[in-house]
């Protein structure tokens, strides 16, 4: 099969690229199934470099997403598989096949090609769990604006659409000014730049949100959780500005501001297969060719720099097998 491997070199360096293996590689238990798109995450493009925290062992196949069909039987219909272990712990979706326990799989509900289902992918279920942790909170879009950080990226993106087409008033936080157009066409009310400079060091802020989807972390959210009003909520779901957070108790015993934590790798099957069902009905968004560049995988690596450099907007979908 043809995949885009990560190993070392003989001397101890670091080597990314198409190449052949042989499908007997995939030696993890599970039933085998063919790739037709991926995607391309954060995540993958670290353990391109070869991150410690995300490769463990040499030779590596990244791709935390993957969407086809079932090698043995590709008239059972398609389906997908996000998280788990796959692109860590087994080799991922940016090779021909990937061999997954069964109970990792998800059925592509009617109403997502395999192609959607990719544009959606980790990021998608990663921003429907978030919306669902506020509503699930109790928030309506009478509440008032809904901030969602780090607006133009594929998490950050999604939000946005999803909570427009829900009825929220949207507020897009980005780090980039030139992006205001493409966040408005994807439903933000209102564009907010970052600040490049420390916001003041007060432990709370003028209420402005009745709830945030942060998917940044670090300073910025405590920067959010300053910032939302009485009886809010934030989900936070990313780290990619650091994993420590300053902050204060007083949001949460003054405001009373919930905050809940989102993990899309280990998510109960049902919920998956109850967020992919509204992702392909009710909260299906409405142009998703508008977020998507797609790749294929001798590209990547391009692809990859792009990301990491923060030059990436929306969704990068990677073109495994037969186009559908």
């Amino acid at each position: 099969m043809d995949a885009y491997v990560v190993d070392r070199d003989g001397r101890g360096g670091l080597v990314a690229g198409l190449g052949r293996r042989d499908v007997r590689e995939l030696t993890s238990p599970g039933v085998l199934m063919r790739v037709q798109y991926s995607s391309l995450n954060y995540k993958d493009a670290l353990a391109a470099r070869g991150d410690p925290g995300i490769v463990k062992r040499f030779p590596h196949v990244p791709g935390i997403d993957a969407a086809g069909v079932l090698a043995d039987d590709p008239a059972a219909g398609p389906v997908l598989v996000t998280g788990y272990g796959l692109g860590t712990e087994v080799w991922g979706g940016f090779g021909d096949y990937v061999r997954v326990p069964e109970d990792w799989l998800v059925p592509i509900p009617d109403g997502l090609s395999v192609r959607d289902s990719m544009i959606l992918g980790t990021a998608g279920l990663t921003a429907a769990l978030s919306v669902d942790a506020l509503l699930q909170a109790g928030l309506d879009p009478a509440a008032g604006e809904v901030l969602v950080t780090g607006a133009t990226g594929g998490v950050g993106s999604l939000a946005v659409m999803l909570l427009a087409r829900l009825g929220f008033s949207v507020v897009a936080l980005t780090r980039k000014p030139a992006a205001e157009a493409y966040l408005q066409g994807l439903g933000a009310a209102r564009v907010q730049v970052a600040r490049s400079a420390p916001a003041p060091a007060k432990a709370l802020h003028k209420a402005q949100w009745a709830g945030a989807i942060d998917t940044v972390g670090g300073e910025t959210l405590a920067f959010v959780l300053k910032g939302v009003g009485y009886g809010g909520a934030v989900a936070a779901c990313g780290m990619a500005g650091g994993a420590d957070f300053p902050g204060s108790v007083y949001p949460f015993i003054l405001r009373g501001v919930r905050l809940f934590g989102i993990d899309s790798v280990q998510c109960p099957h049902a919920v998956r297969e109850d967020l992919w069902r509204r992702l392909a009905g009710p909260w299906r968004p409405a142009r998703l060719a508008d977020i998507e560049r797609v790749v294929d995988r001798r590209d990547l690596d391009t692809a990859i720099a792009a990301l990491l450099d923060g030059e990436r907007t929306g969704r990068t979908l990677v073109r495994v097998g037969a186009v559908c």
